[in-house]
């Protein structure tokens, strides 16, 4: 009897103990939860964005030189001017502009022919009045995305001495403003005067940077000593910094050059401030007696 008991004890001991080690065995499992995985996409997987630009996108003035592509040299041809094309107003497809270039402001309208979406790019065809003997028509494309306009100009007269002018222009707005200065400019020979016989032309010298007759006051003594070319590029930089564009072509091939110069307007007159008229008439009164300034050509 008492090795019954001993055996039936030792057997709910035993079943005891392996109920525990199961509830640990099933607490342990619970607990344990492995992680979620999100799986991110590639970048092979995301399609790139692309750009559709409308019309009102290629609005704006673009600037840069427009350059003799066709050309007669023995009527001496004006090779290239600063020229400033600007798209006013898109309806529809129908475009109207001007453009200003060598003294002349003349508007022009037309159309937008296509329009390659895969490029970004408008093709555009207009046409200037055709009443006056230097309109022709302009073909050229615009890419609001490099804000570029590239093309040419064709001159209805084919007797003038460019029928073809081609260019590469940047999208550049006017702003007037009276710090820009003529620091790059030293030793810039003037159009029209290079001497055969000696080899020298007349030189614009560095000294057109000393003042800036836009912003200060000038007096007898900043002029009195002044070379003839200096004083008349010095106070031509007054109407190149309102946007004139210039008639003058010995003007216009030293302005040209200048970066932050935009052949804007024809007539600036109204713009001018009080001391920048102060200060053209003393230059002027010193230009008449002046002596000018020549040098070796290409120094």
């Amino acid at each position: 009897m008492k090795n019954l008991l001993f055996i039936l004890s030792l057997l709910f001991f035993i079943s005891c103990g392996n109920k525990k080690t199961d509830e640990a065995i099933d607490a342990t499992t619970f607990d344990v939860v492995e992680p979620e995985t999100e799986e991110t996409p590639t970048e092979t997987n995301i399609a790139p964005a692309t750009k559709t630009y409308e019309p009102k996108d290629i609005i704006g003035n673009y600037v840069g030189m427009f350059r003799a592509d066709i050309f007669d040299e023995a009527k001496k041809p004006s090779w290239a001017n600063k020229i400033s094309l600007s798209i006013d107003k898109i309806d529809g497809d129908k475009v109207e502009g001007h453009s200003v270039v060598a003294g002349n402001d003349r508007p022009f309208s037309g159309l937008i022919s296509e329009y390659d979406s895969d490029e970004g790019v408008f093709e555009i065809s207009v046409k200037e009045p055709g009443d006056d003997k230097y309109d022709g028509e302009f073909n050229f494309n615009v890419s609001p995305k490099k804000n570029q306009a590239e093309g040419f100009w064709d001159a209805n007269d084919n007797k003038l001495a460019v029928t073809r002018r081609k260019y590469k222009l940047e999208k550049k707005e006017f702003k007037y403003d009276p710090e820009l200065s003529l620091d790059d400019m030293n030793y810039v020979e003037l159009y029209g005067t290079y001497n055969d016989h000696t080899g020298e032309s007349e030189m614009v010298t560095g000294n057109v940077a000393n003042k800036n007759p836009s912003t200060e006051e000038l007096t007898k003594a900043d002029v009195e000593n002044m070379h003839k070319g200096d004083l008349e590029v010095m106070r031509n930089a007054i109407y190149a910094r309102h946007g004139y564009s210039f008639k003058n072509r010995k003007m216009r091939y030293v302005f040209n050059f200048v970066d932050w110069y935009v052949p804007h307007s024809t007539d600036i007159r109204d713009k001018l401030t009080d001391i920048e008229k102060k200060n053209i008439d003393l230059m002027k009164r010193y230009e008449q007696h002046a002596e000018r300034y020549y040098d070796s050509f290409g120094r």
